[in-house]
C-alpha cells in the first residue's frame, strides 16, 4: 500500500464522503422579521422521503436552540423573542446517514447589533398607529406606546421619538405606564386650507420605527373685530330704551295730568233723583 500521505488522505476523505457532506446544501436562505414574528425560508433542490432539515438558531446572548423540520420553511419567533438580540441561523439537510453543508443567515431588530456587512436583512417594526386631531392651528397626534401593542419586556422603557412637518424636526418622549403617547404640533399660517405631511421616526431598544401621515387643515374663517358690533348693540339698546320712556312719558302727561285724563279715568255717574217733596197739612177736627 501506498505510504504517500496525500494519497492515504485521500482514501480517508473518500471513505467519509458518503457520511459527511454528500447531501446537497439548501439554497435561497432569507429571513422575514417583522413586528416581532420571525419565518425563515430557504430552498432545497433534491427533495426525498427521509429529507429532514436541522435549524439551528443561535442568539448572540443565550444559548442556542436546535428544532427540525421537514418543511422548506420554519416560524422561529419562539426561539428569537428577544428583540434586542443578535441571531445566527443555520439549515442543514439530512437525507437518510447524507449530511450537507450547512447555510446561514444573520438578522437583528437592534441598530446596535446591525452591520450592512454581516446582516443582509434588518427587521423591521411599525410604528404605532397615529391618530390625529386639529385644533385651530394645532394638530394633535396620540398613539399607544410600543410596549402595549407588543408586550415585548424589552420594550418597557422610554420611547423616543420625533415628529417633522416641513424640515421642522420636534424630539417627543413617552413612557409604557402612559395611557397615550401624545404630540402637539404647532401650524404655520400657511397650512390654513392646505395638506400637510407628518414624519414620525421613533426608536425604542434600539429598533427603529417609522410612519407619517397626510392631515388636510380646514380652512379658518377670520375672526372678526366684535367690538362694533358690541357697540351697535348698546347703541340700539339705549335708543330703544329712550323710545319706550318717551312713550311712557307721554301717557303719564295724557292720562294722569290732563283734566281730560283725570275725567277719563273716573266712572261716569248716573243723576240721582230726589223725592219730590209736598206739603202735608194737617187736618184738624171740626
Amino acid at each position: 500500500m501506498s505510504k504517500d500521505p496525500v494519497v492515504q488522505f485521500g482514501v480517508f476523505y473518500v471513505l467519509l464522503f458518503p457520511v459527511f457532506g454528500s447531501a446537497p446544501s439548501p439554497t435561497n436562505i432569507s429571513v422575514v422579521c417583522h413586528n416581532f414574528v420571525n419565518v425563515l425560508y430557504w430552498n432545497y433542490s433534491n427533495p426525498t422521503e427521509q429529507l429532514k432539515f436541522s435549524v439551528n438558531v443561535d442568539p448572540y446572548e443565550s444559548d442556542s436552540q436546535t428544532v427540525d423540520t421537514t418543511q422548506t420553511y420554519l416560524d422561529i419567533s419562539s426561539y428569537s423573542r428577544d428583540g434586542g438580540d443578535d441571531y445566527f441561523v443555520s439549515v442543514t439537510a439530512h437525507d437518510g446517514q447524507e449530511k450537507s453543508e450547512s447555510v446561514s443567515i444573520r438578522f437583528t431588530y437592534s441598530k446596535d447589533y446591525f452591520d450592512e456587512n454581516k446582516h443582509k436583512y434588518k427587521c423591521s417594526l411599525d410604528f404605532p398607529a397615529v391618530n390625529t386631531s386639529v385644533h385651530k392651528d394645532v394638530i394633535e397626534a396620540s398613539f399607544q406606546h410600543p410596549f402595549l401593542l407588543h408586550q415585548q419586556n424589552i420594550l418597557k422603557q422610554e420611547f423616543m421619538y420625533t415628529v417633522t412637518l416641513d424640515e421642522h424636526r420636534v424630539l417627543y418622549s413617552c413612557f409604557e405606564d402612559e395611557e397615550l403617547c401624545i404630540a402637539k404640533i404647532h401650524l404655520n399660517q400657511s397650512a390654513d386650507g392646505q395638506c400637510v405631511e407628518l414624519k414620525f421616526k421613533g426608536t425604542i431598544a434600539g429598533i427603529p420605527s417609522f410612519t407619517y401621515r397626510n392631515i388636510c387643515v380646514s380652512k379658518q374663517m377670520p375672526e372678526t373685530d366684535k367690538t362694533g358690533l358690541i357697540t351697535a348693540l348698546i347703541g340700539g339698546g339705549i335708543v330703544t330704551l329712550f323710545i319706550i320712556m318717551g312713550v311712557v312719558r307721554l301717557l303719564w302727561r295724557k292720562i294722569f295730568i290732563t283734566p281730560q285724563g283725570l275725567q277719563s279715568l273716573i266712572p261716569e255717574q248716573s243723576p240721582t233723583i230726589q223725592p219730590e217733596l209736598t206739603d202735608v197739612s194737617s187736618m184738624t177736627s171740626q
